[in-house]
């Protein structure tokens, strides 16, 4: 968050502190434990919006120790900046102070609590700052967020000798309860990005998010998409069960097939791609010789949702359709997603979990949405045959799917070896190189 002049240097809570903090939790009494709980609950509530967290930590660490105003201020570069302020600093959000020759820095500096009794006589003060703000006397506290120093939480009064020791454990509580909930917040956007989303999208930005729709229009809308279809297999018998539709797109060095989707997904057009995919895939299946086995078309959750597939053509004859759901969009409401599995499984449609093992999500919605078929991801496939772990993975799956009742397909299968050893575990169905590569239907 720092840069320069020793600001940015990496704090640590030290086991001193850490015994302290327990310590602390021992001498409260039950109404402030109680309060502890409520607001770490709040806090949690506040999930990943930045702002939200942080306004939950000012409002409820003000009212906790029976303060004027709490402000949380964050290190950026040589100064702390006010990010979110409440009762009497509210007004002052935005303001920047110097790291150096404040209570806040040498608190930053110190790595402890700091408590300054009256403004006028404290010489750590600021004083013309702590006029400003209104502040007669104060608590300061480090915030650490994944061992690294963010900033500070400040309590206000303007009144002096407004604080106890009691105040003191509090505040240095609640400021370890907030370090952590913040450390979840982070990993997915720094404060900073958090402060440049708030700000208006300018020119540059708007004119890259037309470019990229004008170049997805012009590629569905020149037919520009290609249909290939990669056989899935049974292992035992190398009969072929079903075929895997996949899209490929005009050649070009800078933009993969999941590069496609990535445009897709940054200018909002997932959905238009994905209907237009399944569309030259459906007119590709319909006008060929039959296909032996079914049809998987890749599906992301709203698609899955909202596309009508209860209008593809009927081929219940070849194997029927199978929707394969993948990860190019966040399951938000897994009860209603649930549910229109159902709806589509009772229409004759089968359901599949696409890189099962590659990641929470995946074995999310195998467990949570009942699907026909489970495949196991290439990460798991790949060396199969030579790593141990990847055996045991594998057989946790194998295990869950022959008692649920669940087809198994194996992806990413390219060496005989691999083929072996899935045999031996009891996998059923297979795909991949070693089966066959993904190509057109013939004219």
């Amino acid at each position: 968050m720092a840069d320069s002049n020793g600001t940015d240097n990496v704090y640590s809570i030290t086991q001193k502190r850490e015994s302290r903090l327990k310590r602390n939790l021992k001498s409260y009494g039950a109404v402030d434990l109680s309060e502890i709980i409520a607001v770490q609950s709040e806090i949690a509530q506040a999930g990943l919006d930045l702002k939200r967290l942080v306004d939950v930590v000012t409002r409820r660490s003000q009212a906790l120790t029976r303060s004027t105003g709490a402000v949380v201020e964050l290190l950026d570069g040589t100064d702390l900046f006010y990010w979110s302020g409440s009762g009497s600093v509210r007004k002052h959000e935005g303001l920047r102070i110097p790291v150096s020759g404040s209570l806040s820095g040498l608190c930053i500096t110190k790595g402890t609590v700091l408590r300054c009794r009256d403004s006028e006589t404290d010489n750590r003060v600021d004083r013309d700052a702590c006029r400003r703000v209104g502040l007669r006397s104060a608590l300061v506290t480090p915030l650490q967020c994944n061992g690294e120093l963010v900033g500070v939480l400040k309590v206000v009064s303007d009144k002096p000798n407004a604080y106890t020791d009691r105040h003191v454990h509090l505040l240095e509580t609640l400021a370890a309860f907030t370090g952590s909930m913040l450390h979840s917040a982070l990993a997915h956007a720094r404060l900073a990005e958090d402060m440049q989303r708030k700000a208006s999208v300018d020119a540059s930005a708007r004119s890259e998010s037309d470019a990229g729709r004008s170049r997805l229009q012009g590629l569905i809308g020149t037919g520009g998409i290609t249909p290939v279809f990669q056989p899935i297999v049974e292992i035992a018998t190398k009969r072929i069960v079903g075929h895997e539709a996949l899209s490929r797109f005009p050649a070009d060095g800078k933009m993969t097939v999941d590069a496609w989707f990535e445009l897709a997904e940054r200018v909002g057009m997932c959905f238009e791609l994905e209907v237009a995919c399944i569309s030259t895939i459906v007119d590709a299946v319909m006008a060929s010789s039959p296909m032996p086995g079914y049809i998987s078309l890749n599906v992301s959750p709203r698609t899955l949702l909202e596309y009508d597939f209860e209008r593809l053509p009927d081929r219940r004859a070849q194997g029927g359709w199978v929707l394969e759901l993948t990860e190019h969009t966040q399951v938000n409401d897994y009860t209603l997603l649930a549910a229109r599995v159902k709806h589509l499984q009772a229409r004759g449609l089968r359901i599949a979990i696409d890189d099962a093992g590659a990641g929470f999500s995946s074995l999310r919605h195998v467990l949570r949405l009942a699907p026909d078929i489970v495949k196991l991801d290439l990460s798991i496939i790949r060396d199969i045959d030579t790593i141990r772990r990847h055996q045991l993975l594998a057989s946790a799956i194998i295990s869950f799917s022959r008692d649920t009742a669940i087809d198994l397909v194996a992806e990413g299968v390219e060496t005989a070896s691999e083929q072996d050893t899935l045999t031996r575990l009891g996998v059923p169905y297979g795909q991949g190189y070693l089966f066959g590569r993904p190509s057109p239907l013939p004219a």
